[in-house]
């Protein structure tokens, strides 16, 4: 009798075991076993054209369920997207990729790097592959480019430089494309070290929600200690609802302090700007008709307004508030 009792016990446990694969706090085999790589990391296909309707994805496949990193890193544009996840596989269902990156700068038709570590609680594992980029994606739905600066300055921008500012287009390392606006100088007797106006026509977002439009751009600074800590950009976005621009009404919001060195984007919807100048007090995105970036840093020495405070700490520190890829977008944040 006891015999048949401890069969009847082994028999639900094992049963409980298969049924329930994270059965006290997982399998053992999860928690013990060897971690070993089943299938090293490749991508579905050795070049990836994003301008098809094709699945794109990573496959590769290890012994037990654990944490696992992926990173795909641009060769020529240093982009960069990351997947993570728990399982035992990638996949289409886990690694499926749609060309974008996690932040700017975007990916070009470049060849990159490709990188998966497995972590369990005695062993790391990396495992590396190539992929080659033969199309990037299609723009997404909904965008209004502003300024990309590929092919120069948008026609009719008004462009005020303070004497000692350096604003104007560089080729390089941009957010996207080949090419960015610098903005920033030293100008140590104001505030303002200058601005960009760049006109633009709204008219087809008409009946678009201020929640629902989103202004976005991407921004750089520069090494920490060799710029001013307190730079930063103002936007002022005006609406065509008075008689000439200077009394349309408009919307600024600071993005402040502009304190890294890297590309990173900005995307905030209209609804996040304060009013500044009051025409009717309503948000009309079809009505936008100019854009301005204005290039700010506490002075070095002086200022107009005497009652300004000044920042001594910034002697001879280089302001640098770089932009790139100025667009609207309805219903959701570009994707780089």
């Amino acid at each position: 009798m006891k015999h048949s009792i401890y069969i009847f016990f082994a028999v639900l446990l094992l049963s409980c075991t298969r049924d329930n694969p994270d059965y006290l706090g997982g399998s053992l085999n999860d928690q013990f076993g060897e971690l070993v790589v089943l299938d090293s990391l490749a991508p579905n296909t050795s070049s990836f054209n994003f301008s098809l309707v094709s699945p794109r994805f990573f496959e590769a496949q290890w012994s037990k369920n654990l944490n696992w990193e992926l990173n795909i890193v641009g060769q020529e544009s240093g982009a960069s997207k990351q997947f993570s996840g728990f399982d035992n596989k990638l996949d289409i269902e886990n690694s499926s990729w749609d060309g974008s990156s996690s932040d700017f700068p975007s990916f070009r038709k470049e060849s990159c790097d490709i990188t998966l570590v497995l972590i369990d609680n005695t062993d790391t594992i990396q495992m590396v592959s190539t992929v080659n980029l033969s199309e990037l994606k299609p723009t997404q739905d909904g965008v209004k480019v502003v300024a990309d600066f590929e092919d120069g300055l948008p026609t009719n921008t008004i462009v005020f430089e303070q004497s000692g500012a350096d604003f104007g287009i560089l080729e390089g390392f941009a957010a996207k494309g080949s090419s960015y606006y610098k903005m920033g100088g030293y100008v140590p007797y104001d505030y303002l070290l200058g601005s960009m106006k760049i006109p633009v026509d709204m008219q087809d977002f008409e009946g678009v929600s201020p929640l629902l439009l989103y202004f976005n751009m991407a921004t750089i600074g520069g090494l920490q200690g060799e710029v001013p800590d307190n730079q930063f950009i103002k936007i002022v976005i005006r609406e065509n609802d008075a008689e000439n621009i200077s009394q349309g009404e408009t919307y600024s919001i600071e993005i402040n302090p502009i304190s890294w060195s890297n590309w990173q984007l900005f995307s905030l919807t209209y609804s996040d700007f304060t009013l500044e100048n009051v025409v009717n007090n309503v948000q009309e995105p079809e009505k936008i008709n100019q854009i301005e970036i204005l290039c700010l840093s506490c002075p070095a020495e002086s200022a107009p307004d005497p009652s300004a405070p000044i920042c001594s700490e910034n002697t001879d520190l280089i302001v640098k508030t770089d932009i790139d890829f100025i667009a609207f977008t309805r219903n959701e944040s570009y994707r780089p």
